[in-house]
């Protein structure tokens, strides 16, 4: 069976993990697949072999995107090139986020010369990201191929249930196909990197704006006993700037806090999260939720905030969250002009609805604001980073309010024997081996599946499942 793997770009973490750990599946279960990884930047790792770029397949604008028809071509020959021939199955990462307007054109060029596909959206332009919707405007229609040669998988059973509802009445099938997570050598969950902070509390991502960087500062303000820090900078170029704003902010407050700490030494991911006392997470959004999984492989204890309707699945599986927290509440007059905040709440909602080209509920604003707002308090992570700051430079100056914060989002770590737990359950229900074999046998009904019109599912449905004011969070409306 030959394959093509398809994504954007092959930089370190997030997608790149995903794919690494599905080649060495495959190797560990012994399954035999011919594969090819296609990407539209150089890969500089070392889990993947077989590498080669495709021009026009990284991160780009409407503007700024290659033709489709010289896409689908490039990615044809390219493949053809690696493989000695053409793929048998398209295995397509994150097509639908609207990070390549020409890529779902591309796809649908090939989808309508009969190509077998699967499709594995992470992430959902519908998902409180409306720019990625907007740069989507052209070629939306044909977003979501659909026939009996085009399967989806989903990572979860909150996505699978909105594509299943997408898909009804369509020949496509979904399919479940959470991560896998791989075993790691516990002899070095604890060695020491003397160059490393001490009392290391680790973020292990890459920054994007909905890992709310902002609350790792509010942790780091409550907790000046323990050192806090991110692991990598951020891809999108436009996020750059507000980085560069959070490390320069960071430091006015003199905070034990560091973004980008991969970046600044020669320790590797794995020395960093060894020498941690423990991981962390502030994330408002997550496509399957990794980082509440991995830390028990480790035999580290996480904390931080949960996203319960992505761990409930976890729960449900035996995994034990529950000194995580769910809102860290900040009383209104920590803001500049709290009366402000319903205005802003308004602006927001209605301009991201308009983004969506969707009318806003009559009760939407209030929905949105008293989700975001109970008993006179804000939850610090549904905020904006202007906000944020707000908030964090008037709680430098209050002891007695930094002391309340404390109390909401203390860093209690679990014990030993939930750590332990925790770690036989995610090796349990996340096995490696099994998710290589999970991925061989759709692969195969995809084969299997006999010639079928090509029609294109509603992406419509998908959005109203996603849009819901009660989900606004001000990080993620632009």
């Amino acid at each position: 069976m030959k394959v093509a793997i398809v994504h954007y770009h092959l930089e370190p973490g997030g997608v790149t993990r995903v794919i690494e750990n599905t080649l060495q599946a495959w190797n560990d279960a012994g399954i035999e697949i011919e594969a090819v990884v296609l990407s539209g930047r150089q890969y500089r790792g070392s889990g993947i072999s077989n590498a080669h770029v495709v021009q026009g397949l990284d991160y780009t604008t409407p503007e700024n995107a290659v033709h489709a028809e010289t896409l689908s071509k490039e990615m044809e020959d390219v493949a053809q090139m690696a493989l000695g021939s053409v793929p048998d199955i398209w295995h397509i990462h994150n097509h639908s986020l609207g990070k390549n307007p020409a890529l779902p054109l591309a796809l649908s060029k090939l989808a309508q010369k009969g190509a077998r596909m699967l499709l594995h959206p992470h992430d959902f332009a519908e998902d409180g990201r409306p720019g990625n919707y907007k740069a989507l405007s052209e070629s939306y229609q044909f977003l979501y191929p659909s026939s009996s040669r085009i399967h989806y998988a989903a990572l979860n059973h909150r996505d699978l249930s909105y594509l299943q509802k997408m898909l009804e009445d369509s020949p496509s099938k979904a399919h479940l196909l959470a991560n896998a997570i791989p075993d790691y050598d516990e002899n070095l969950a604890h060695q020491k990197v003397p160059s490393l902070p001490e009392n290391l509390f680790l973020y292990p991502v890459r920054a994007v704006r909905r890992k709310n960087l902002g609350e790792l500062a509010l942790l780091s303000l409550v907790h000046p006993e323990k050192y806090f820090a991110n692991s990598l900078g951020p891809t999108n170029p436009n996020f750059q700037s507000e980085f560069n704003q959070w490390k320069q902010f960071s430091s006015e407050l003199n905070l034990n806090l560091t973004y980008g700490l991969g970046e600044k030494g020669t320790a590797s991911f794995l020395e960093m999260v060894a020498h941690a006392e423990a991981i962390v997470s502030t994330s408002i959004a997550e496509g399957f939720g990794l980082g509440f999984l991995e830390p028990w492989t480790f035999g580290k204890g996480l904390c931080g905030r949960n996203i319960p309707e992505i761990t409930k699945d976890f729960e449900n599986l035996g995994i034990n969250l529950q000194n995580l927290y769910q809102r860290c509440e900040v009383g209104l007059d920590f803001l500049d002009e709290p009366k402000r905040l319903r205005a802003s709440i308004q602006k927001n909602l209605e301009d991201f609805y308009h983004s969506y080209e969707v009318i806003l509920p009559k009760n939407g604003v209030d929905q949105a604001y008293h989700s975001m707002v109970q008993n006179g308090k804000v939850d610090f992570g549904r905020l904006d980073e202007c906000l944020q700051k707000q908030i964090l430079t008037k709680l430098s100056g209050s002891k007695i309010e930094a002391a309340r914060i404390r109390e909401q989002i203390p860093l209690d770590l679990p014990t030993g024997d939930v750590v332990e737990r925790n770690q036989k359950a995610v090796k349990l229900q996340f096995s490696q081996i099994e998710y290589g074999k999970k991925l061989y046998s759709i692969y195969n009904e995809v084969l299997s599946a006999m010639d079928a019109e090509l029609t294109f599912a509603q992406g419509r449905k998908l959005l109203d499942a996603f849009l819901s004011p009660k989900r606004l969070n001000l990080l993620r409306t632009s």
